[in-house]
């Protein structure tokens, strides 16, 4: 990360091997621009070379990361242009479901859900409407909840989440 920082100080362009979500790894270089946290994830803004565009990269997914001695000129992009640009890509209503958490994980569900998605219930659980760019974060995301979460809806989902479970059954022959 420091290398990034210096990088993006110093207005030197760099280039790495990417990973991306659907396992997928590309080489890039980019004009890095800034630096933030996201969801306890830290992430690079900057402009890539690559492909012509503003772009996003999850640190933890670049490999190879050589800070190169070409420096450039900062494009007029800011962090909160970046984020309604990518934003407007992303469909993060494709996939609802209602979620009920058990209070142990309650801070956990306000530091991912925020406040204005939960109900708070007179046993003490908590109640999400919760929505997912798609089926598979949707299990990915519940599932790392384990047996503090219960979905109430909808099918689709659930019979999702039953699939899953079966499949890891099988693997510990249970």
């Amino acid at each position: 990360m420091k290398q990034l920082y210096q990088a993006i100080k110093e207005l030197r362009l760099v280039r790495f091997l990417y990973l991306d979500g659907k396992r997928t790894e590309t080489e890039r270089t980019i004009e890095p621009m800034g630096l933030f946290l996201k969801g306890y994830v830290w992430y690079i803004y900057g402009y890539c070379l690559t492909r012509s565009d503003i772009r996003v990269f999850r640190i933890s997914r670049m490999l190879q990361l050589i800070r190169l001695p070409e420096t450039f000129v900062r494009r007029q992009y800011s962090q909160q242009d970046v984020e309604l640009q990518f934003m407007s890509r992303a469909d993060f209503k494709r996939v609802r479901a209602v979620l009920r958490f058990n209070p142990e994980v309650k801070t956990r569900v306000r530091d991912e859900f925020g406040y204005d998605q939960i109900a708070d219930n007179p046993d003490g659980t908590l109640t999400v409407n919760a929505y997912f760019s798609s089926m598979e974060r949707a299990v990915q995301k519940i599932l790392g909840y384990s047996s503090h979460v219960v979905v109430l809806e909808p099918a689709e989902v659930i019979a999702e989440l039953q699939h899953h479970i079966r499949s890891l059954a099988q693997l510990y022959k249970v």
